[in-house]
């Protein structure tokens, strides 16, 4: 039956959609933002994220019409300072900043909120909040860089989502964005937005030839999604148990998580194989304020580098030595030039001379993490509350991880992307059910 419901034709009915240009106009010296060379690595796919708020007591402030206009007239208040996100992707290089606008839809959904969030399969679930077929889509190219819905639910519950050009900005880009519209959703006096467009000014594409646009989606049809909960009780004796053994003081969260998923999908891998495959696992890195030159955290862009740690034998996956191992990575990275010696952009160059992907390597196994622990997402305040839910939806990756914060304590939560038969033996490893259960 509940699957049923996720087929249902009846299940989303669009009421409204409209375009949201800029409050003012973008002055003609901002007009053509230009993209760094990282910038112009990422496809044109878009970061989704949604916000899910529980109905509040019954009011007509609390109808759709009307949050619907409290979010557009915000929105369009906040694409003043985010100009870029309101024009048009010109090139590989350029954003035309041309005020177009971004599109905002208003959705009724024909279920409860618990419906979709008690949902077996709460991936796939949670993505019908978003415009159909648009997250993590690779279809921006002359179309609008953002996105915006707001969805009610039969309960009076009410889900905000949002989809912004990764060639725009990373993740970091969006929770400034999401922090800004809801401050100024919540407090329309708000006049201070100050985010910093940098665009090429750090990571110049001077003197790189100029980027094809690469492919990064894996075909969906092989990739599974699930949804795995860490709570804090179990993960901080994990934690403690590790260091102990590991002898690496006060091991985060996310290193002893993701240690742990990489290390059950290296299982999963094998147990279709004879012996265990040279595996890779690369970490994206924020590094703002680890330029020579800070950025604040209010910078825009993709302002990232990357470190990676190798497994080729079964020792190399024990959890103190995979732990041990990611210390030492990010440490040396600090230690790093990451203009000069930014090991990402270093494998972009490489893989485009190539002609390949990134880290795409026909003799080992390549797992990614995406960790945003740390980041305020429950803290995001529309006016509605804090929000009882998260979400990433599903994602066309395959080795994929992504990290954040549970709702909870100093528990996480994870997103964790795999081929299909892999993922089958994943959810079944023994050391990640007593964790989990």
């Amino acid at each position: 039956m509940a699957f049923a419901l996720l087929s249902s034709p009846s299940l989303v009915s669009v009421c409204d959609k409209t375009f949201i240009k800029p409050f003012s106009l973008t002055p003609p010296t901002l007009r053509y933002h230009k993209l760094s060379y990282i910038d112009q690595f990422y496809s044109n796919l878009y970061i989704p994220l949604a916000f899910f708020y529980p109905k509040v007591q019954q009011r007509e402030e609390n109808e759709l019409s009307h949050i619907a206009h409290l979010l557009q007239t915000s929105l369009s208040k906040t694409l003043v300072s985010y100009y870029p996100y309101a024009g048009k992707l010109r090139d590989n290089a350029t954003i035309d900043c041309n005020d177009m606008g971004a599109e905002f839809l208003s959705v009724r959904i024909n279920c409860t909120m618990s419906e979709i969030l008690d949902h077996p399969d709460a991936s796939q679930a949670e993505s019908i909040v978003f415009p159909k077929a648009l997250p993590w889509a690779n279809n921006y190219e002359g179309g609008n860089l953002l996105v915006a819905q707001v969805s009610k639910f039969d309960c009076g519950g009410i889900a905000i989502s949002l989809c912004l050009a990764h060639k725009i900005g990373d993740g970091t880009s969006m929770l400034n964005f999401v922090n800004d519209w809801s401050r100024m959703t919540h407090s329309p006096m708000t006049t201070t937005l100050a985010p910093k467009f940098v665009g090429d000014s750090v990571f110049s594409s001077n003197n790189y030839s100029p980027i094809i646009t690469p492919q990064m989606l894996s075909d969906v049809s092989e990739c599974v999604q699930k949804r795995i909960i860490f709570p804090t009780a179990k993960l901080d004796a994990l934690r403690a148990k590790v260091a102990a053994e590991s002898g690496v003081e006060n091991p985060t969260r996310a290193e002893v998580v993701s240690a742990l998923l990489f290390k059950c999908a290296i299982k999963a891998a094998s147990s279709t194989t004879t012996s265990m495959r040279p595996s890779k696992f690369v970490h994206l890195l924020n590094v703002r304020s680890m330029l020579k030159s800070r950025l604040p955290q209010s910078t825009i862009g993709n302002i990232l580098s990357s470190f990676s740690t190798t497994a080729t034998k079964e020792e190399d996956i024990e959890l103190p030595a995979l732990v041990r191992s990611l210390r030492k990575e990010v440490e040396e990275a600090y230690k790093k030039d990451h203009v000069e010696q930014n090991e990402f952009m270093l494998e972009v160059v490489e893989s485009m001379r190539k002609g390949k992907k990134p880290y795409d390597d026909e003799y080992e196994n390549v797992y990614s993490c995406s960790n945003l622990c740390r980041f305020p997402l429950y803290k995001v305040d529309f006016g509605l509350g804090k929000p009882e839910r998260v979400s990433l939806p599903n994602g066309p990756f395959k080795n994929f991880f992504f990290l954040k914060d549970y709702k909870i304590g100093k528990g996480v939560d994870a997103r964790v992307m795999l081929d299909k038969q892999h993922m089958s033996k994943f959810e079944r490893d023994e050391e990640l059910l007593d964790l989990i259960s």
